[in-house]
């Protein structure tokens, strides 16, 4: 019997050492066996690995710049379409003037015209027109690219005009051609588009009007409407009408608009006795 309880004591006390041993192979000499040297929990892992992992788990941390905008180029400005709203910083690398430009009609430009505000029967030669582009400050105070087309007459005239207008920040709600309103001019009225080119007569009238030949521009016409004895024109204009109310975006003797164009040899529709048109200005011969 004492035999058997002696066999078992050994084993027991040869399974503590061996447990002990086990125990000091895995630990630091002078550390706890549950942390690591700095004193913070250890992860059980080899410190390479741990570190491995832990960095996997980290976010990527963040510069905290901004993406770059790219400055627009020539080619950019000429690819987009009127009416794009261009950022400070897409135009900050462009040439002051490059926004002002002219050419002859291209064939892209003239499939937009054909049939609509250069109607078969058309009398101006193609090689007469111009087409603009320009900027403008919309009514929300962006920039706004801004398209034209005009006899080549006054092309020169209107690009300075125009850009004095952008440079003092005037603003001018919408400039595209009158196709994209079908060659309807009330339409493109009632909708406030700053417009010149379009062969059409004078309304109520067999006369070829200016615009017939490009050599009128009319400007925010909406808020500066066509009054004549019959109505006025656009329909939608008749808050506009009496010329004595302070109402906005109002041309007038004292507006730049005015002086701009009148500076340039222009007559202002204003100053017509029998019809007074507001939007108006034209160059005669």
């Amino acid at each position: 019997m004492r035999d058997t309880v002696r066999s078992t004591l050994a084993r027991s006390l040869s399974a503590a050492l061996l447990l002990a041993l086990l125990a000091g192979c895995g630990t630091p000499a002078g550390a706890d066996s549950g942390s690591s040297a700095a004193g913070e929990p250890s992860s059980g892992l080899a410190p390479e690995v741990s570190d491995a992992v832990s960095s996997d788990l980290q976010p990527e941390a963040s510069s905290g710049a901004e993406p770059e905008v790219q400055a627009l180029t020539e080619e950019d400005v000429l690819a987009m379409a009127a009416g794009t709203v261009l950022t400070a910083e897409e135009l900050s690398g462009l040439d002051a003037d490059l926004p002002f430009t002219e050419s002859a009609l291209t064939d892209e430009v003239f499939a937009r015209m054909d049939g609509v505000s250069y109607p078969e029967g058309c009398t101006v030669s193609r090689d007469d027109l111009r087409y603009l582009r320009v900027l403008h400050i919309g009514f929300d105070g962006e920039v706004h690219l801004g398209e034209m087309v005009c006899n080549k007459r006054i092309s020169a005239d209107l690009l300075e005009i125009f850009r004095g207008l952008y440079d003092a920040r005037y603003p001018i709600e919408k400039m595209l051609l009158i196709d994209e309103y079908g060659g309807d001019d009330e339409a493109s009225m009632a909708d406030n588009n700053t417009s010149c080119f379009n062969y059409r007569t004078v309304s109520g009238s067999d006369h070829l009007s200016a615009h017939a030949y490009g050599l009128a521009v009319d400007v925010n016409p909406l808020y500066n409407p066509y009054v004549t004895s019959a109505g006025y024109f656009p329909a939608n204009s008749g808050d506009y009408v009496d010329r004595s109310a302070d109402t906005p975006y109002k041309i007038d003797e004292t507006d730049l608009c005015y002086r701009l164009f009148t500076d340039h040899g222009f007559f202002w529709g204003g100053n017509w006795n029998s019809v007074k048109d507001y939007q108006h200005f034209v160059m005669e011969d």
